[in-house]
């Protein structure tokens, strides 16, 4: 076929690029069910020492209580995490703590996991010891965290997740405000600030602390048992997180101390 120089010579459109389909890092949840078993037991022996919605016992047994914070009993805003106010309670946050708790541990592995859980606990505490004068207790205010840090995993690779980080996004927004409508309820008796702390220093934990995915040079992959230093945390062979909780420890030293101020500035406070 002869063609004429003169008329212009049309170029196929280029073609879009073909999605590519790597496996996540993930690592079998563990510290999700040994956190599950720990409320367990402290709801076995609240029950066998006076009961768990017992007043005089959830205090003895590490309640949120703002007078008795106030008094330098700092230690109950990590224990009332792990005590429970019934047997629904503790069912609630149980399923939620194998269900969300798992999927955490998953994607940010077994360290980042334990941070997140323990310090957005906290956080939670925090804010409540900080607006409130209730007996508070439970897990949820760690769960809320782990509800904050997926949320913004979700956020921060919706685009490499597509449709299905999107629908995440979206199941997850639904959740938070069914959760916030029961918590406004009347008779509830939830505590929606701790709720808030949780969720709030879930969050910020999380921007650091969440994932950050690479592709794995193949040579890398073929010599890494023979490489020296520490092994990425999460690795699959194919992509692998370059994030860790090494790498973040300043930030997670500047969110307990955080922490530590709010908590003194809640202290004095509560005293006036």
């Amino acid at each position: 076929m002869i063609t004429n120089p003169s008329e212009p010579q049309t170029q196929p459109p280029p073609a879009s690029p073909r999605p590519v389909r790597v496996r996540i890092p993930t690592v079998r949840p563990r510290w999700a069910y040994v956190f599950l078993a720990i409320n367990v037991i402290v709801f076995i022996a609240m029950e066998l020492t006076g009961g768990s919605t017992n007043a005089a016992n959830l205090v003895r047994f590490g309640a949120n209580f703002a007078p008795l914070v106030a008094a330098g009993e700092y230690w109950r805003l990590f224990t009332a995490n792990f005590l429970h106010i019934g047997i629904l309670h503790l069912g609630v946050n149980s399923y939620a703590l194998y269900l969300l708790g798992g999927e955490v541990e998953a994607l940010f592995g077994h360290r980042r996991f334990i941070a997140l859980y323990l310090l957005s606990g906290v956080s939670g505490a925090v804010l409540s010891f900080m607006l409130t004068q209730g007996l508070s207790a439970g897990a949820s205010t760690s769960l809320f965290g782990a509800f904050g840090a997926l949320a913004v995993y979700f956020y921060k690779h919706r685009e490499m997740l597509g449709g299905f980080g999107q629908q995440r996004l979206i199941s997850l927004g639904m959740t938070l405000v069914v959760n916030v409508i029961i918590g406004l309820s009347p008779g509830s008796r939830i505590d929606n600030f701790g709720h808030l702390g949780g969720l709030i220093g879930g969050a910020i934990l999380g921007w650091f602390l969440c994932p950050v995915y690479k592709a794995v040079n193949p040579f890398e992959r073929l010599y890494a048992s023979a490489m020296p230093g520490p092994k990425p945390e999460l690795y699959n062979g194919e992509i692998m997180d370059s994030n860790s909780l090494s790498k973040q420890s300043l930030n997670v030293a500047l969110f307990m101390v955080g922490l530590i101020a709010l908590t003194l500035l809640a202290q004095l406070a509560q005293r006036e």
